[in-house]
């Protein structure tokens, strides 16, 4: 898979997580449904959700119904769920592993263990009897 973030949109995840310090960023990325290759990912758009965890500082919680826009919109796909790690790293931590967003086709976590540097992951997540998660790469342009 192919997936190109627009450097925007990698601005605006970082803006959002080092706003929502100490806590946990989440949200979603959109790609327009016209971009119909499942091999190739373009996204543009980075919506920032709240996060409604009990324990923000520790995990993220997005809720359903501030996705409902977005899963109804037939001009827009979501096509990546994005959290931060503020201070872990960028890896899957066991708690994101059981997520239910599996079916998305990516899976971000930015780390800002060290906030001058932040570091931006991509996953695949495939749900067994265990959810495991691949990495993937992505490019930043225009």
């Amino acid at each position: 898979m192919s997936i190109h973030l627009s450097k925007k949109t990698y601005d605006e995840m970082i803006s959002h997580s080092i706003r929502s310090l100490p806590n946990e960023a989440c949200g979603i990325l959109i790609q327009e449904a016209s971009s119909s290759s499942t091999d190739e990912l373009h996204i543009h758009t980075f919506i920032p959700l709240p996060n409604h965890a009990a324990h923000p500082k520790q995990q993220f919680v997005i809720h359903p119904i501030d996705m409902i826009p977005y899963l109804t919109d037939q001009c827009r796909t979501i096509v990546g769920i994005f959290h931060s790690h503020p201070t872990a790293s960028s890896t899957p931590s066991a708690e994101d592993l059981l997520t239910l967003w599996h079916t998305i086709p990516t899976y971000w976590v930015l780390s800002l263990q060290h906030e001058e540097k932040p570091d931006l992951k991509v996953y695949s997540l495939k749900k067994t009897t265990t959810t495991a998660y691949h990495k993937l790469s992505f490019v930043i342009g225009q």
